[in-house]
């Protein structure tokens, strides 16, 4: 690699982040999912390449650790995925959390009948099938290298809203194609985008929260963004009537992201731990506990 290059992402390592990542997005993803919708029901093998752009905000974590420490930065990075050592309670938290919240969301505008069994048996499917695209793809980016960066020169507040807004605009072109970012009840317009903004920031303080309470533990972040997109469908499984009640669809969306900016509220208040931080810039994560 370039000194230069490795001089520049060393100054501006923010930058230098959002730019790979949004570069990667429009260079490969984008065409993908145009591509995709000229085939209407085929797969052309060209739109493989749009996994690159779906990966684009690990790589460019990825290659942002190696400008900076080298490739040795590179690896001590990739073993983030290996620190799985944390408490039980913080795996059920992050994978129930969501669901909960998705559940409660439903009960407050409808009373569908529950099938309970059709709800536990699309957990783990729908589980299996988010993981791949976001949870692995993206959060050895966002919270292995964006949010600590964040921290390091914003209080968690601040580095919260700059990493929703940075998290979200991330998706603009992704917006082409139904359902991928904006839910496909939707129309892509600026009520529908804004509603997107406010759902990725109120996910983002959960993100923060966990990160800091977990000094800053991958693993959990990847199951908490698998939990956050698989909800939904999960949703649907327990619900099956949820899938046609269109007329609710927005309301639910809406409380859905209000109950998490609720919930991560009286977290950040009352957690002492937690509350301490949040004025606090420069936080590193090995202080997090």
């Amino acid at each position: 690699m370039s000194g230069k290059l490795k001089s520049v992402a060393q100054k501006h390592p923010l930058v230098v982040y959002i730019a790979i990542s949004y570069l990667l997005c429009w260079v490969f993803l984008y065409p993908a999912f145009k591509l995709l919708l000229a085939a209407k029901g085929s797969f052309p093998p060209l739109a493989l390449f749009g996994l690159i752009g779906a990966y684009g905000p690990s790589l460019a974590g990825l290659l942002m650790f190696a400008f900076v420490k080298g490739w040795e930065g590179a690896r001590t990075a990739l073993h983030k995925f290996l620190q799985w050592r944390q408490p039980a309670g913080w795996y059920l938290f992050v994978l129930v959390f969501p669901i909960c919240i998705h559940i409660a969301a439903v009960l407050i505008y409808m009373r569908p009948a529950v099938d309970l069994l059709s709800g536990l048996r699309t957990i783990p499917l729908a589980f299996v099938v988010a993981l791949p695209f976001g949870p692995l793809a993206e959060e050895l980016g966002w919270r292995g290298y964006f949010l600590p960066e964040l921290l390091k020169r914003f209080d968690a507040i601040t580095a919260t809203f700059i990493m929703g807004f940075v998290w979200a605009a991330w998706h603009i072109p992704i917006f082409v194609y139904p359902g991928a970012a904006i839910p496909s009840y939707f129309s892509v317009n600026a009520w529908s985008i804004f509603l997107f903004l406010c759902s990725i920031t109120a996910e983002s303080f959960a993100f923060t929260y966990v990160f800091l309470k977990t000094k800053g533990n991958l693993i959990l972040a990847i199951l908490l963004h698998m939990a956050f997109n698989a909800s939904p469908n999960i949703g649907e499984g327990f619900f099956p009537a949820l899938e046609t009640a269109k007329a609710v669809r927005e309301q639910i969306y809406i409380t859905d992201f209000v109950l998490v900016a609720v919930c991560m509220l009286v977290c950040f208040a009352f957690d002492r731990t937690v509350r301490a931080k949040l004025t606090a810039t420069d936080l590193q994560v090995g202080e997090a506990g």
